[in-house]
């Protein structure tokens, strides 16, 4: 049985939507190209890898992305992709988990990002100010 941030699943349907704008392009390419990442760690030999990510291609996940994040969803979630997120090292704080097979991500989901965006620009404009204060100085 897996444990996500906020339900418990056994192999059933999932979604995901993550923050995009704290990502790497790198990151980014490796959300959505994730099949292909992994044949690549796996071809490398990476006898980890293989283990963890066993299931990557029978279980495949629909991944799609707009300007501000990247929603997924499965109908059968045995390949465990929150464990691949961790290994390309997303931080699980962008990330919201829900219950269900949908096509679109839920309200819930789509709030969480407004939130994400929110406090993204909050702490960019902390940045820019306090850079604008070390120049007066």
């Amino acid at each position: 049985m897996k444990v996500r941030n906020g339900f418990v699943s056994n192999s059933s349907s999932s979604s995901f939507i993550l923050f995009k704008d704290v990502l790497s392009d790198k990151q980014i390419d490796m959300v959505l190209n994730y099949d292909k990442w992994i044949r690549f760690l796996k071809y490398i030999n990476n006898e980890d890898i293989s283990d963890k990510f066993e299931y990557y291609d029978t279980d495949p996940w629909n991944i799609h992305e707009t300007d501000h994040y990247i929603f997924g969803e499965t109908s059968m979630d045995n390949f465990d992709i929150l464990e691949y997120f961790e290994h390309i090292k997303i931080d699980k704080k962008y990330l919201k988990w829900d219950e269900g097979y949908t096509n679109v991500p839920y309200q819930r989901q789509l709030e969480f990002i407004q939130q994400m965006k929110q406090e993204y620009r909050k702490k960019k404009l902390i940045k820019i100010n306090k850079n604008k204060n070390k120049k007066k100085l």
